[in-house]
């Protein structure tokens, strides 16, 4: 669809804000994308910015996806199959494929890859382009499994020196660069909350493939089924009422809470008690309310520093879309009311982040999963 027959649909059901948030997200998408002579041939795909540094980048690729189906299912599909075509034989999703053909590929990026695809199937319908990223993702969790797995829960690491303690690359596969997440330990000691929910919507999402393709289901449902036991027994703290990430060495929990958080609450895992807790530290103006923080505000790490605590909409939106699923309501709609109108006070551009308390838009000007963020934002909560 056009801009404009895309916007159609909406126009009287929405506010001016939201349309305006609306078009220019649409724009930010159309103007990221590659296309010509590029290392996986002719077909245009999403980057997340344009100018020297732009490719094709992992689970940015997926979230352009789940976005890009809304109005144009080709370019849906050409953002996962272009970067999915460079998996490695040993299964991993690299990190980025740039336009001049270099490739990153000694770490991956949270497994989101079959949720997306599943995600594009659900609107396009193309059996197809399922049977291959299936076919795909049954290697990628190969990968993860061989790799990153340690007593029924996962890790994020690198291929080379993993066993490193100070490595950056294992948190540049965590996608939370410099989070204060990985001040407490080293990363890789580490069992992430947001990476085993991310796994436990993969193999969710492998099972409800399968059975639409024919394959065997059940596998992975049990799968799905081991991880939900582990995140619900192992990776929640009653005496900070949150979950969070657990060293796996020590079995110390971490006391930096952040959005990932509330991902047990996304896959709909949590019970009503632990969902209620959460919600409580939401609301808490020293925690997370209003801006959703990537570090809450009374962590000792909390800075302006990319990902030490401005708001960014990826890991925002899971966090408030996890809220709204289990009832609260009035948090989810006063985050997302926050979040909107402090994008569109920086309108005309849409940032990488934003300074959760002086609402200003940071880093990059024209941020394409943050579009796509947006769009989620005003569309499904």
């Amino acid at each position: 669809m056009t801009k404009n027959e895309w916007l159609e649909q909406y126009s009287g059901k929405l506010s001016e804000r939201d349309m305006a948030l609306l078009g220019r997200c649409y724009d930010v998408l159309h103007d990221n994308i590659l296309q010509g002579d590029m290392p996986w041939g002719d077909a245009p795909a999403i980057s997340p910015w344009a100018g020297q540094t732009s490719g094709l980048w992992n689970w940015d690729s997926v979230f352009h996806a789940m976005t890009a189906v809304r109005f144009d299912g080709e370019l849906a599909k050409s953002c996962i199959d272009s970067f999915a075509m460079f998996q490695r034989e040993n299964g991993i999703m690299p990190d980025v494929v740039f336009p001049n053909g270099r490739v990153v590929d000694n770490y991956s990026k949270p497994p989101v890859f079959p949720w997306g695809v599943l995600h594009v199937y659900e609107r396009d319908g193309d059996t197809e382009f399922l049977r291959r990223n299936y076919d795909r993702s049954v290697l990628y969790e190969k990968f993860w499994m061989e790799n990153r797995y340690d007593r029924g829960l996962f890790y994020y690491s690198a291929q080379n020196n993993p066993a490193d303690r100070d490595y950056l690359h294992p948190r540049w596969e965590s996608g939370w660069d410099n989070s204060p997440r990985w001040d407490v330990c080293p990363i890789v000691e580490l069992w992430p909350v947001d990476l085993n929910c991310f796994m436990a919507l993969f193999y969710r999402s492998m099972a409800k493939m399968a059975q639409i393709l024919g394959e065997d289901a059940d596998a992975w449902k049990q799968k799905e089924l081991a991880i939900v036991e582990k995140i619900e027994s192992i990776l929640y703290d009653e005496k900070q009422g949150a979950y969070v990430d657990r060293n796996r060495l020590t079995g110390k929990f971490s006391d930096a809470l952040s959005p990932a958080s509330f991902m047990p609450l996304f896959i709909g895992t949590a019970t009503p008690e632990r969902a209620a807790a959460m919600n409580a530290l939401a609301r808490d103006t020293d925690k997370f309310y209003p801006g959703m923080p990537t570090a809450s505000y009374d962590c000792k790490g909390y800075d302006n520093n990319y990902w030490r605590g401005p708001t960014w909409l990826n890991v925002a939106f899971f966090a408030v879309k996890g809220l709204a699923d289990y009832g609260f309501s009035d948090t989810a709609r006063e985050i997302k009311e926050y979040l909107l109108d402090m994008a569109y006070d920086n309108l005309p551009n849409i940032c990488e982040n934003y300074d959760s308390r002086t609402r200003l838009g940071r880093c990059c000007k024209s941020f394409s999963w943050s579009a796509a963020f947006i769009i989620e934002f005003i569309l499904q909560i």
